[in-house]
């Protein structure tokens, strides 16, 4: 009963099909001699078995009188001679032989098996009461006993066996109850040498399924005593010992090929992962010499449609059946005349041919053997074609893997070669732009314009930078969306990077993609504002967010920019009793036609033919949904009112979190109820969304400014903004909402109880406006409990600082109240004083010296234009070694006080003589070993692979910019640096 449990659990039972599950209690048979004995006819050992004729039977073995009744003796030939009858070959000999091959391969190595045969045996000789029983299978040449009683096992000649008549002759039972009386067997050597008087046998019969029988073996019975026929119950049980070891031996069989095939199945599974590590053909061909030690193994084209076979004439491949050929002629010519020699091993005498892809095209994956008793069957087949399958695959994977290294290599430098151009042309107009501007901006300040300057040529100038520009980043949005469906195939090869993630980390990577893919295009003027149902702040979900993100991404762009003006809702929802993830983008722009919504979907197809891009978002957002077992479908959609899409991603795993405080139970100090001013728009309003936003997370709307904060849209221009923000009583606290139209909005000074929240609206940034609220609140209430103490008292309206230009003396900051102008990097603009954007640690310097390195003059040029209008100290190369050399020659100058350190390095990426790659990690490598500081390493390159993000991540870069780098963004990441450092 101990058994049945397992670590205190039952224990389960997982059978298999080639089990054995009953054990013999005999004890194990004997060995089997390896050696020829007896032989009682040596002078016709060396003679061959004579064939199969029709008038054998006639002759020799004619039909008994009755079913049951003695073998009936012919006449006996006038001219015998004394001699005896020998065997004969059976009438279907080679079919007879290479069914005794398959079934009884490696029998003698089933002990299970030889112990039933002898328990048969000893049944046989029970039921007869004869003193000698043999059982046994005949082979080409000799007679093998496998179990016996009252006689040794032993392995004898064919001919000279009277088993093998018993295997010859077509009756159910051949019995000679006396051979004395029979001419054929008096003199026959069992009957003088070994004193054997009576004889009866079962042929042990095999069938094959088109119904053809042949005899493999014999059990029978003898004695050294003539005897009285056997009754027909002794001959039906005989008969039935026989099926019963006939049954037995296919049974045998089939157990040995399910453990051959299972065995088959593992080394299957270990060579597939080897070969997919080592991308090589060795381990297939190894398991093949594993099942298939002495076969001969190779891998042949077949442009001929032939097989070479050797020492033999090519193979049609007309001539295999499944892919199996034996050379039955040849069998037929050594079974018919040497039949009495050992088999030869110089010919091949089957084959398994299987097709598969090489290096030399089209090729066959042969087995060849010589073994005439190795009988293939349809487990070699599927063997041998899994194996060719597995090389055609290792060929093809090695193909795709080279195809996908020459595609990774054009696109790199397609890539590059277009990037740097369209970076050339943008980085100019961005800096003729400013100069434009500037120039404005200084005749503004002059009484008397210049004479050769006309007032209205620079706003011209302006409108055709704006179309350079507006064109130069349509064309590269282009070429970014035509090399990402180019590489799609590339990526739904490789392994998801699945792991666990919030909605909020969701919504930051769109925010943050969203802003760089559409950075400065004016064109662009919807806002975009985040919602998620209250069941994803308490989950994380596995996914790979870089799918997620791309596929959400190219929805979210597409409303972008089919949407002027307006506002774009993602709703993220989850369903956990599905397992579904879905997000719905919804849009105010011009919608789709119904004649249009069927093409959507198919790469390059536009609605518009003034549609900017190229047609492939919604391919790639649908393509990239598909890796998450996702789909996107439209909605619905409406001219001029806008559309809705849903991407739904399946066979999501949630994962619980633990239960945190709803905003409005963390913010103590803001209040728990708004109030909603008004802009007197039509349109949808930002604080409509907002309030939804508000509401989920606990707060209430109120018809009251009492004990509320305000919640308001930015209505543009100053004068505008001042007015609507009069409304807002003194001391109270807003958060306005700034639309994306409005992103670069900067006002002189921002009172400090107005904090601003700008497009895109994401759960974070939104978040992160209530919480600078109610932390102002908090230190305005530590202050006015402070104050509360002192003899003097604060005036009431100096307690919160209320609007523009109003001096306060008290202020908790020390800063008049003024804010920081927000930052085009961050989501929202707080109103909290001396606040600036979470940055990491930099370099105190506000003019850090550039070394600028790139080989396209043009490109070279344009950055040190950016220089010098920052009023940026400069070296340049024009390529990694000379950077190299330039920084480390410039910093041993300043290390001994005689020069300025290069603190700043723009590097491109792919350049002759040395790379950005090696020459950064060379750069690395001289700060290490002389003690410099680490510079700030910017790469700006043309190429954006994720390959290429990795090493430049590995070499010790610290930001990846891709071309075209517009001058603002690298403004923004030069600031990120050096926070001292000033724009303009």
């Amino acid at each position: 009963m101990a058994s049945a449990f397992l670590g205190g659990r039952p224990k389960p039972f997982f059978p298999k099909t080639d089990a054995v599950i009953l054990s013999s209690k005999h004890e194990p048979p004997p060995a089997l001699p390896q050696t020829v004995w007896p032989i009682f006819d040596p002078d016709n050992l060396d003679k061959p078995v004579e064939p199969w004729n029709p008038d054998v039977e006639k002759n020799y073995y004619p039909l008994p009188d009755d079913e049951f009744a003695p073998s009936k003796a012919p006449d006996e030939p006038l001219s015998n001679d004394g001699r005896y009858l020998r065997g004969f070959l059976a009438e279907n000999e080679r079919l007879r032989l290479s069914m005794l091959w398959y079934y009884t391969r490696d029998i003698l190595n089933e002990p299970e098996f030889l112990s039933g045969l002898q328990q048969k045996a000893n049944l046989a000789q029970e039921s007869s009461g004869w003193d000698f029983v043999i059982i046994g299978i005949q082979d080409l040449n000799y007679y093998i006993r496998l179990a016996a009683v009252g006689l040794p096992l032993a392995i004898h000649p064919r001919g000279e066996s009277l088993c093998a008549h018993t295997i010859t002759q077509t009756h159910d039972i051949f019995q000679l109850p006396n051979m004395m009386e029979d001419w054929r067997f008096r003199d026959c050597p069992y009957a003088k040498a070994a004193g054997l008087l009576a004889y009866a046998g079962a042929p042990i019969r095999l069938q094959i399924e088109a119904g053809e029988r042949v005899n493999v073996g014999s059990v029978t019975v003898s004695s050294k005593t003539a005897r009285e026929p056997l009754t027909k119950l002794q001959q039906q049980t005989l008969a039935r010992l026989a099926d019963w070891v006939a049954a037995d031996i296919v049974q045998s069989a089939r157990a040995r090929r399910q453990r051959e095939r299972r065995r088959i199945s593992e080394l299957l599974s270990a060579a597939q992962s080897e070969a997919d590590k080592t991308g090589l053909e060795e381990p297939v061909l190894r398991i093949l010499r594993i099942i298939y030690p002495d076969a001969t193994i190779t891998v042949q084209s077949c442009k001929d449609a032939h097989v070479e076979i050797e020492n033999h004439e090519p193979v049609p491949l007309s001539e295999l059946e499944d892919g199996l050929w034996e050379d039955t002629i040849y069998l037929d010519d050594f079974i018919q005349t040497s039949n009495q020699k050992p088999f030869p091993s110089n010919n091949v005498v089957r084959a398994i041919a299987a097709p598969c892809e090489t290096l030399s095209g089209s090729s066959l994956l042969v087995v060849a053997s010589k073994d005439f008793r190795l009988v293939f069957d349809d487990v070699d087949s599927w063997f041998v074609q899994s194996c060719a399958t597995m090389l055609s695959q290792i060929w093809h994977k090695r193909l795709l893997t080279e195809a996908m290294k020459a595609k990774e290599k054009f696109l790199r430098g397609f890539s590059h070669q277009l990037r740097t151009p369209i970076h050339g042309i943008l980085g100019s107009a961005d800096l003729l732009t400013e100069e434009l501007a500037s120039q404005k901006h200084r005749e503004s300040k002059t009484m008397e314009p210049l004479p050769e300057i006309k007032p209205s040529e620079p706003e011209e100038s302006i409108i055709y930078l704006d179309t350079i520009k507006s064109s130069g980043r349509d064309l590269i949005s282009i070429v970014n969306n035509m090399i990402t469906l180019n590489r799609w195939a590339d990526i739904a090869m490789k392994d998801r990077q699945y792991a666990l993630h919030t909605v909020y980390e969701l919504e930051t990577e769109l925010s943050n993609e969203m802003r760089k893919a559409i950075s400065d295009d004016t064109r662009y003027r919807a806002s975009v504002f985040f919602n998620h149902d209250s069941q994803l702040d308490c989950v994380s979900f596995r996914t790979d967010i870089g799918l997620l993100r791309d596929s959400l991404l190219q929805l979210i762009i597409n409303a972008i920019q089919n949407t002027s003006e307006g506002i774009i809702t993602v709703t993220i929802t989850l369903q956990p009793d599905r397992q579904q993830l879905v997000v719905d983008v919804t849009d105010t722009g011009r919608g789709i036609h119904p004649d249009d919504q069927k093409r959507i979907f198919e790469p390059y197809e536009k609605v518009g033919m003034h549609s900017s891009g190229a047609g492939l978002g919604l391919t790639l957002a649908s393509n990239f949904a598909t890796l998450l077992h996702g789909s996107v479908s439209l909605v619905w959609s409406e001219i001029n009112r806008g559309s809705q899409f849903t991407a739904t991603f399946r066979e999501m795993e949630c994962v619980p979190l633990p239960p945190s405080q709803s905003l409005v139970q963390k913010l103590k100090a803001l209040p728990s109820t708004f109030y909603n001013i008004t802009s007197g728009s039509d349109s949808v309003s930002l604080c409509s969304n907002f309030t939804l936003f508000l509401n989920r997370n606990g707060f209430k709307s109120s018809d009251s400014l009492d004990d509320s904060f305000v919640v308001l849209d930015y209505v543009p221009g100053p004068g505008k903004h001042h007015s609507h923000l009069s409304q807002i009583p003194t001391g109270k606290i807003a958060i306005c909402l700034v639309p994306a139209s409005e992103g670069n909005f900067c006002l002189e000074q921002h009172p400090k109880n107005i904090f601003y929240v700008t497009a895109p609206f994401s759960t974070s940034s939104m978040s992160s406006a209530l919480e600078d609220a109610n932390d102002y609140l908090s230190e305005v209430k530590a202050s006015q409990a402070y104050m509360s103490q002192l003899t003097m008292p604060t005036p009431p309206e100096d307690r919160i600082p209320s609007f523009f230009g109003r001096q306060n003396t008290n202020s908790l900051t020390g800063n008049n109240g003024l804010l920081t102008p927000p930052s085009d990097r961050s989501g929202k603009t707080t109103a909290k004083a001396g606040s600036v954007a979470s940055i990491p640690p930099s370099i105190a310097t506000s003019k850090p010296m550039a070394l600028l390195v790139d080989d396209n003059n043009i490109n070279l040029r344009i950055l040190q234009m950016y220089c010098t209008k920052r009023g940026l100290p400069y070296c340049s190369a024009t390529d990694g070694l000379q950077a190299v050399e330039a920084f480390s020659k410039q910093q041993s100058l300043a290390a001994n006080g005689e020069g300025t350190w290069i603190q700043l390095i723009f590097m491109d990426l792919q350049m002759p003589v040395c790379d950005g790659f090696k020459a950064t990690q060379q750069i690395r490598q001289l700060e290490k070993e002389n003690n410099w500081g680490e510079s700030i390493v910017f790469i700006v390159t043309g190429q954006d692979s994720q390959s290429d993000r990795t090493t430049a991540e590995e070499v010790g870069v610290d930001e990846f910019l891709v071309k075209p780098a517009p001058v603002k963004v690298l403004d923004r990441n030069v600031v990120r640096h050096f926070p001292s450092f000033k724009v303009g």
